[in-house]
């Protein structure tokens, strides 16, 4: 028992600053989408459309930072810290080159793009513009998902946690800046005009490149601080990348990695094709499914961002080579995400209509996207188990298990559900998100299965 609570609080102490951490990565999208929804409801699909597409596109770089946790975990689980500098290098020079590939591919396609999703010609040209800007600082955001997978690796969340802290409530002051007309306000009988600059949704564009920009500096060097995971004082680093140890590691990134990388461009690329069939809809039942969205993945917080944390304890207990730990904290980590999302699919049930208030003020939402709540709202908590036993799996390097079970789910039950269920036969949005929620749900069931079944072999 005393086993079981040491364990349960080592847990904790990692999960809860990685929940509060991914909350603050995930509130630069909502802020964007709160500030801007107040704008109308073109603004809230011109944002939207293009949201999956930027998924998909960081697809690379999320593998990437994978790739680093999954590797950097396990060596110091197994206590080869001398090998991290080295490490450290390689996750570097990679984060770079996926970082000009998300910077240079966004701007080649952003004219083209929201012609291509289906978008209403009046929200094209503002939708490209706000797609460009926000990517144009792939390379920060490249290194800041690097250096901070490097940090949780080694079971520091905290840097990670501050970081974007900052990077959220730097965006939200450039967007009461940048996105409103200027503001008079009365105070102590003084009349006092603030200039802002009205840039409309360009403007939220404009605060989350900024702040991603000095995300990426700021998790760099708070890891340069850490003299374990620093590249400072190595001596012919362009020797070190071409060495053989140093080749050794890129394969050990690209093995973890690539399948990773597969599993998100699978994912991402089947809910680009689920969002291209629900746009021809009109675009107010498409702002209502975005909003809906955006409000729902406020409630799966808890689920993603114990991801990293759920990653680097299993990589370490990979490291340790304990299968034992290994099952123990899977069933604790499954249990705690149930109860959470327990929670959550009860707040969404009672206050669905008070949530997507929040959002917007659209008749036409607030009529549809409380009852696409209600539907996702069943969900939760196999959702959360199908996040949890995903990082499991990538901790531990078994990342082509994900990709076989989400690239099934994702593409004979929500993008196959929609084409024959709406597209073919004529049902509505609603439809549309049970098949979702039914891919969520089988994904579950099969990693379950597949942890089980193939427990024996998880440590080979």
């Amino acid at each position: 028992m005393t086993g079981n609570r040491k364990l349960i609080k080592e847990i904790i102490l990692l999960i809860i600053p990685a929940i509060i951490e991914y909350s603050f990565q995930a509130l630069v999208n909502y802020a964007d989408f709160i500030m801007v929804g107040k704008l109308g409801i073109e603004s809230s699909a011109t944002i939207g459309i293009t949201n999956e597409v930027t998924f998909l596109i960081k697809a690379g770089v999320n593998a990437l930072g994978v790739g680093v946790l999954a590797y950097m975990a396990r060596e110091i689980g197994a206590g080869n810290r001398k090998y991290l500098k080295n490490a450290t290098l390689h996750a570097y020079f990679l984060a770079l080159i996926m970082g000009v590939f998300t910077t240079a591919f966004p701007l080649l396609i952003s004219p083209y793009l929201p012609t291509l999703l289906g978008a209403d010609e009046i929200i094209r040209k503002p939708a490209s513009m706000y797609f460009s800007i926000c990517s144009s600082m792939g390379v920060f955001f490249s290194f800041n998902v690097t250096a901070g997978s490097i940090r949780k690796a080694d079971k520091d969340m905290k840097t990670p946690l501050l970081v974007n802290g900052f990077m959220n409530i730097l965006n939200v002051v450039l967007n009461w800046f940048l996105i409103y007309p200027d503001k008079a306000f009365n105070l102590f009988g003084i009349e006092v005009n603030i200039r802002r600059c009205n840039l409309g949704v360009i403007g939220a564009a404009y605060g989350t490149a900024i702040a991603t920009l000095i995300g990426g500096i700021l998790m760099v060097v708070l890891n340069e601080r850490h003299m374990d995971t620093s590249v400072k004082g190595m001596n012919g680093i362009l020797e070190s990348l071409l060495q053989t140890e140093g080749k050794d590691i890129v394969r050990k990134y690209v093995f973890v990695g690539l399948p990773a990388f597969l599993t998100s461009v699978v994912t991402s690329f089947g809910r680009v094709i689920f969002t291209a069939m629900i746009v021809p809809l009109g675009t107010a039942i498409y702002a209502a499914h975005s909003i809906a969205f955006t409000a729902e993945s406020a409630f799966f917080i808890p689920a993603v961002g114990m991801a990293s944390a759920v990653a680097s304890l299993s990589g370490n207990v990979r490291g340790e080579g304990d299968i034992k730990k290994l099952n123990k904290q899977t069933h604790l980590v499954c249990g705690i995400i149930v109860i959470i999302m327990l929670m959550a699919t009860s707040i969404l049930l009672l206050c669905a209509d008070d949530i997507i208030a929040f959002f917007t003020e659209d008749k036409i939402a607030l009529t549809k996207a409380p009852r696409l709540l209600r539907i996702v709202a069943i969900n939760e908590p196999m959702f959360g188990i199908s996040i949890v036993l995903q990082n499991v799996f990538n901790g531990i390097g078994k990342t082509k298990i994900p990709l076989l079970v989400s690239g099934f789910t994702q593409w004979f039950v929500r993008v196959l559900g929609v084409f024959v269920f709406v597209h073919i036969l004529g049902y509505g949005i609603e439809i549309a998100w049970i098949c979702m929620i039914s891919d969520n749900i089988l994904r579950a069931i099969l990693l379950y299965v597949w942890y089980w079944c193939d427990n024996k072999r998880l440590m080979a």
